[in-house]
C-alpha cells in the first residue's frame, strides 16, 4: 500500500505483520507481553487464560497489514511489536448483545475476570464518547521484550501507525486504545492522545476482603480509553 517501514537499524528490521507468521508471533506475546504487561503481572494471567484473547486480538489484526513487528538482524527474533485493527462503529454496533466480547479470558479467577471487564467496559463505550468517528484504528497490543527497551523500537511503531495516507487508506480518521500501563499512558499523552474515559483500579474490590484486586508493580493505578484524531 506503498506505506513504508521504518529504516533499519544497527540492531533491528521491520516487518509488516502476515498471516504465516501468527504461531511466531503469538509465542512472543505469550513469553514476553503475558509476564511484562502490568495487568496481567497483578492478575498472573497464565498462558492458559490469556491465549484466547491474544489470539483473539491477532485474528482481528490480521485482517488488515496494518500491523508491524521488529526483529533483531543477527537472530531474526522477534522482540517488539504494535498489533493493531481497523475498528468500525456500524460492524461495532450490528453485533448483538452478549455476543463474544474482544477482551476474553479462559478463566474464572476474579483477578483475570476484572481485567477483561476493565477492558471491554472502556472499548465498549468509545462509540457513545466519539459520535463523530465511524472508522478508528484500534492499538490492540504493544510490546517490546525487556532485553530490546529503551531502544526507541516503540516510538517507531507509533510514527509508522500514525502515518496519515496510512490511515487514509484504511478508511481510519483516528487511533483509540485502552492504555493499560503508566508508562504507555505517559508516552501517548506526549504524543497528543486525549483521555476519553478512566477505570481506576481501586474501584474494583473484593466483596470478601474489601481490597482492590488488582495492585500493579509498577505505579500503573489506573486504565485510560485513550484517542488521537488523524
Amino acid at each position: 500500500m506503498g506505506h513504508h517501514l521504518p529504516s533499519p537499524t544497527d540492531k533491528y528490521y521491520f516487518e509488516v505483520l502476515k498471516n504465516d507468521q501468527k504461531s511466531e508471533m503469538l509465542k512472543f506475546l505469550l513469553d514476553n507481553f503475558r509476564v511484562d504487561e502490568p495487568l496481567n503481572r497483578a492478575s498472573k494471567i497464565s498462558s492458559e487464560e490469556i491465549v484466547k484473547c491474544l489470539n483473539g486480538a491477532l485474528d482481528r489484526a490480521l485482517k488488515t497489514e496494518s500491523s508491524i513487528l521488529a526483529k533483531t538482524k543477527d537472530t531474526h527474533e522477534i522482540v517488539g511489536c504494535m498489533l493493531n485493527s481497523v475498528w468500525r462503529r456500524d460492524e461495532s454496533m450490528s453485533t448483538p448483545e452478549g455476543d463474544d466480547k474482544d477482551f476474553e479470558f479462559h478463566t474464572v479467577r476474579k483477578e483475570v475476570a476484572v481485567v477483561g471487564e476493565i477492558l471491554n467496559e472502556l472499548h465498549e463505550s468509545f462509540w457513545s464518547l466519539r459520535p463523530d468517528q465511524d472508522v478508528v484504528l484500534h492499538f490492540e497490543i504493544s510490546s517490546v521484550s525487556v532485553n530490546h527497551r529503551r531502544q526507541g523500537l516503540a516510538s517507531k511503531f507509533l510514527n509508522w501507525s500514525e502515518d496519515k495516507d496510512f490511515l487514509e487508506s484504511l478508511g481510519a480518521t483516528g487511533i483509540a486504545t485502552e492504555a493499560s500501563s503508566l508508562a504507555n499512558q505517559f508516552l501517548l499523552s506526549k504524543r497528543g492522545y486525549q483521555t476519553l474515559a478512566t477505570t481506576l483500579l481501586e474501584t474494583k474490590v473484593d466483596p470478601d476482603s474489601g481490597k482492590p484486586v488488582l495492585l500493579c508493580d509498577d505505579g500503573t493505578d489506573r486504565v485510560n480509553l485513550m484517542f488521537k484524531e488523524i
